[in-house]
């Protein structure tokens, strides 16, 4: 290797390392991030299956079910793996994602680097991809993991297309398409500049078969990459150059053109890439239409969805080059008349534009579809789900805006020292302004509320799903007041909305409002009632008021519909251990186990086998329970007051008794009341009686605090046995 070529590999590397550092430091502080309540939860937080790890039980999961609407084994599998090395500690999720995006941005200048030859350009582009303020939601939200890992595999898909296409024009057989000469056309052979794929000597069918591969993996990340065949036919158009239409001159910004291939060889090639779209396509639809996340034609018409693309196409393009008012949601709304007609016409005179300069900037034209086509299975012509449009659907397709606005810029500074000089400025200026517009938006990720209010504040026009989050994330503080006012604002704009009547009637339940939570579910169930969740609050609602009979009747409903409901199940054992028929609890909740084992039913196995007197097995249970959740306050507090104030005193063991208890009161901080009684009577049957007598103080100043006069009470009554140096124990 002379010097030139390894200064210019050293100027590459110092791209690399730029484009990597700083992409670090713009997302840095998603590393910071906790997970959100909208998506998080079917993906992670309250999925068994993903948190379990990679189990062979969990892969068979990943690769049959259809949860959440699609089928896309690979991003569970990769939610799996991060669970097994983080648990469910946020940060180290999130950094997953960020370390994807940055190895999407290195392929991407790689790609387009080795495709062009324009070293600067492809570094431009790259860096626009990556520091855009769009990204932000695939990057900082744990859900879209499917985003930057189906991204992922789309970069490696065309790096493998491209190195076998460089390869096949060169004059080797292509895999069972016949040999090279197919694709030759007339003409003195040009050389192509040294590239990564000339370093390799293997047959270009292994490049072949390797992007095909590549592409199964991309669309079992995320079936949004159905349209990736027709992108590599439009690559095959430029830069690659392997077809020339009417004597087109295809150029590479300086590099020689390649050998053309025939157009019809080029379609032949796709046709496995095509079966793989189709079967993913199919699978797709079917599985978010069993989800009921299709939106019929009667409540969307082909007419409407066809004017709407339009209108969408033009809201990606605005928010593309003025990324202000972004949210996490974006509502339909009604479109004024003026704005329909300029919103329609913007995407039909760009078309129009570079179609007509094909021949001198096929750069444009192929930017351009490339944006289109990609954008094509979430533009609403099979509309999915409540949003209009949203800023992670552009994670991919924006790179094709990014070609045309780089190459533009490269066609100008191409004309003068001055305007060259102009250009540069103008870049430095833009991808700070991305930066700086990347780290605002990431402002707004810090938590639920921010994140939901500032959907609310850019789109309040009809935007009842953003009502509803945000009263989600207000209940998730534990801010009934102002939770309830949200799912009010929801029913105001959209009154046959079940969700908003369903969580208006859980905040109702939690502030034993027992009329009104009632008269919501009941709302709820009349709009739908297949659904389990609404048969659980009703059966709570009941339970609430020892009306265990009608409880009983809706927990029985729910698991009609849904047998493996872990929580209707819980919820009808309980109801049972109330009406005094432990055996048929126990027997519930065994079932339960051998669906999914939780901590949680561990624990309410081991709370009624101590109210039987059967403390033994009772201890086995709630250890059961912490093996599954090492930090379940339940568990740990019920396990110590097991171990201290047993009558059985091969039971009680004070010293482990204290252990659990002071991490329940480590975990609430030392702030409830039960779990600092616990730990006094602990340290009394550890023979620590100063400290049980200091704990039991704090005890009845918290119930004293709270207004908790039962527990003030017993703990003054506890304090007086701490004095007299005796523990306390229960009776048989």
């Amino acid at each position: 290797m002379n010097s030139k070529d390894k200064n210019l590999m050293r100027r590459e590397h110092l791209i690399c390392a730029a484009l990597v550092i700083i992409t670090l430091i713009g997302f840095w502080p998603v590393g910071h991030l906790g997970f959100i309540i909208y998506d998080d939860h079917d993906y992670v937080t309250e999925n068994l299956n993903v948190q379990a790890g990679i189990t062979a039980a969990a892969v068979h999961w990943a690769f049959t079910t259809t949860h959440a609407g699609n089928w896309h084994p690979l991003t569970w599998l990769s939610h799996m793996l991060d669970c097994q090395l983080f648990g469910l500690k946020a940060s180290g999720h999130h950094w997953t994602n960020l370390g994807f995006h940055i190895a999407n941005t290195l392929l991407l200048f790689v790609l387009l680097r080795e495709m062009t030859g324009a070293v600067w350009r492809s570094a431009l582009v790259a860096a626009l991809f990556a520091w855009h303020p769009l990204r932000v939601e695939s990057v900082a939200w744990i859900s879209e993991r499917k985003d930057v890992l189906s991204g992922f595999f789309f970069m490696l898909t065309l790096f493998f297309y491209a190195g076998y296409a460089r390869r096949v024009t060169s004059g080797q057989p292509s895999p069972r398409f016949g040999t090279a000469s197919r694709c030759q056309v007339t003409g003195p052979e040009k050389v192509m500049p040294a590239s990564v794929w000339s370093r390799v000597t293997c047959h270009p069918s292994l490049f072949y078969w390797l992007a095909l591969v590549f592409f199964a993996l991309g669309l079992m990340s995320k079936p949004m990459l159905v349209t990736l065949p027709v992108i590599l036919l439009l690559i095959d158009f430029w830069p690659l150059g392997r077809v020339a239409i009417d004597g087109w001159p295809v150029t590479h910004s300086g590099l020689p053109v390649l050998q053309h291939s025939a157009f019809s060889h080029l379609l032949f090639e796709k046709i496995p890439f095509l079966a793989l779209s189709l079967a993913s396509s199919l699978m797709t639809f079917s599985a978010q239409q069993k989800a009921g996340y299709v939106v019929s034609a009667d409540s969307l018409t082909w007419y409407w969805r066809i004017v709407d693309t339009l209108v969408f196409y033009t809201a990606y393009l605005g928010k593309t080059f003025w990324p202000a008012n972004l949210a996490i949601f974006y509502p339909y709304r009604q479109i004024p008349l003026y704005e329909f007609v300029c919103s329609a016409l913007l995407p039909v005179l760009l078309s129009v534009l570079f179609v007509r300069r094909w021949r001198s900037q096929p750069c444009l034209l192929i930017g351009w579809f490339w944006f289109l086509v990609m954008l094509l299975p979430v533009i609403g012509l099979v509309q999915v789900g409540l949003q209009s449009i949203a800023d992670r659907y552009t994670y991919l397709p924006s790179i094709g805006l990014c070609i045309i606005m780089v190459w533009a810029m490269a066609g100008l500074a191409s004309v003068s020292m001055l305007y060259r000089a102009v250009t540069t400025v103008f870049a430095a200026g833009l991808l700070l302004a991305c930066l700086l517009g990347t780290r605002h938006q990431l402002g707004y990720w810090q938590d639920n509320v921010k994140l939901f209010s500032r959907s609310i504040e850019v789109t309040r026009e009809n935007n009842f799903e953003g009502f509803l989050l945000l009263g989600n994330a207000f209940l998730g503080e534990g801010n009934l007041d102002e939770a309830a006012k949200e799912f009010q604002a929801a029913l105001v704009i959209a009154p046959n909305f079940e969700e908003a009547h369903y969580w208006l009637g859980r905040v109702y339940l939690r502030q034993r409002q027992w009329p009104e939570a009632e008269e919501q579910l009941r709302a709820a169930e009349r709009l739908n009632h297949d659904n389990v969740d609404t048969h659980i609050g009703l059966g709570d609602v009941l339970a609430a008021q020892d009306k265990y009979a009608g409880a009983e009747a809706e927990y029985l409903t729910a698991l009609q519909l849904k047998p493996d409901n872990l929580a209707a199940r819980e919820a009808l054992a309980a109801v049972l251990a109330k009406k005094g028929e432990t055996d048929k609890a126990l027997t519930c909740l065994y079932e339960g186990l051998n669906i999914q084992p939780t901590a949680e039913i561990h624990a309410q196995i081991a709370e009624i086998l101590t109210t039987e007197g059967n403390v033994q097995e009772a201890v086995g249970q709630y250890l059961a329970a912490l093996k599954l959740s090492p930090d379940s306050l339940d568990a740990l507090n019920n396990l110590a007051w097991v171990l201290a104030t047993s009558p059985d005193t091969g039971i009680r063991d004070g010293a482990r008794a204290a252990q659990f208890a002071e991490r329940a009161c480590e975990l609430t901080r030392y702030q409830k009341t039960i779990f600092v009684g616990t730990l006094a009577a602990a340290y009394a049957e550890a023979g620590r009686f100063d400290d049980a007598m200091a704990t039991a103080e704090k005890a009845i100043a918290l119930a004293g605090k709270n207004g908790e006069s039962a527990l003030l009470q017993k703990n003054r009554e506890l304090l007086e046995l701490y004095r007299a140096h005796r523990a306390y124990h229960e009776t048989r």
